[in-house]
């Protein structure tokens, strides 16, 4: 493929999941990213939440949700990867696990332009101009907002220069999961967020679009996407995992 930097794919497996809880979620990241992938293989999965929940970034206090009241009584999940707090609720989350095995530093973190570009392309293609952060305000780590999407990082997807899509990496002995959120609409549970529908009246919650986002990627990495389900033994790791970890108090409130 061309802006991979190294990163040969043949076929991505798809996941298009029905909404479902954050504990769920995250436990199926989790089984996917320990799951070895065939040579020339990634997933794709791509997912909602419900209900509505509220997600730690890993390196984050559990006391810092305190200072956000509006999502106090929400689900709260404590993700693998760092970042600020995400408010799943009227947004579309992606991702991406791929191999790291002949890949540098520079090679991965190309990944987050290929996902960031492509969904910036299929948006100007319905009329909605966003851009992508560039050179952002650097704040030192005790003062960076609660909340991921009023954070800013070079790359970051902006419109009218709020943030509407963000992501981030977590990294296995041999495997890189990307996940991210593309904000679609305000939730009443973060009104000082507006979504793509606040900012260009254009309304993305169909996903109907999708598809076409889907087939940028494919151009992209010059390679087929293949629908696909869990097998019996990830979902089996996942329920594990969600129970022992995700779904567990000493985790979600580990710092």
């Amino acid at each position: 493929m061309d802006r991979s930097n190294g990163l040969e794919i043949d076929t991505i497996l798809l996941i298009e999941d029905e909404p479902t809880t954050g504990a769920w979620n995250m436990a199926v990241d989790d089984a996917l990213l320990e799951t070895p992938l065939t040579p020339g293989t990634a997933v794709l999965r791509l997912y909602r939440w419900s209900p509505a929940c509220l997600s730690l970034g890993y390196f984050q206090s559990v006391q810092q949700r305190l200072s956000h009241l509006d999502s106090r009584e929400l689900e709260c999940v404590r993700r693998t990867s760092g970042g600020g707090a995400i408010l799943h609720d009227q947004e579309l989350t992606y991702s991406f696990i791929f191999s790291s095995d002949g890949l540098n530093a520079t090679q991965i973190h190309a990944l987050y332009d290929v996902f960031h570009d492509s969904l910036i392309r299929v948006l100007r293609e319905m009329g909605i101009q966003a851009t992508k952060c560039q050179n952002p305000t650097v704040i030192p780590a005790k003062e960076k907002p609660f909340l991921c999407f009023l954070r800013r990082s070079a790359g970051d997807v902006l419109l009218d220069d709020y943030k509407i899509v963000g992501s981030a990496q977590r990294r296995s002995r041999e495997q890189v999961l990307q996940h991210g959120s593309i904000l679609l609409q305000q939730s009443q549970w973060a009104s000082e967020l507006p979504g793509i529908f606040e900012l260009s009246q254009v309304d993305l919650t169909s996903l109907q679009w999708v598809g076409n986002w889907l087939d940028l990627l494919n151009q992209e990495f010059h390679c087929k996407l293949s629908s696909y389900s869990l097998s019996h033994g990830q979902l089996k790791s996942a329920h594990k995992t969600e129970s022992k970890k995700f779904l567990n108090p000493d985790w979600t409130n580990k710092r």
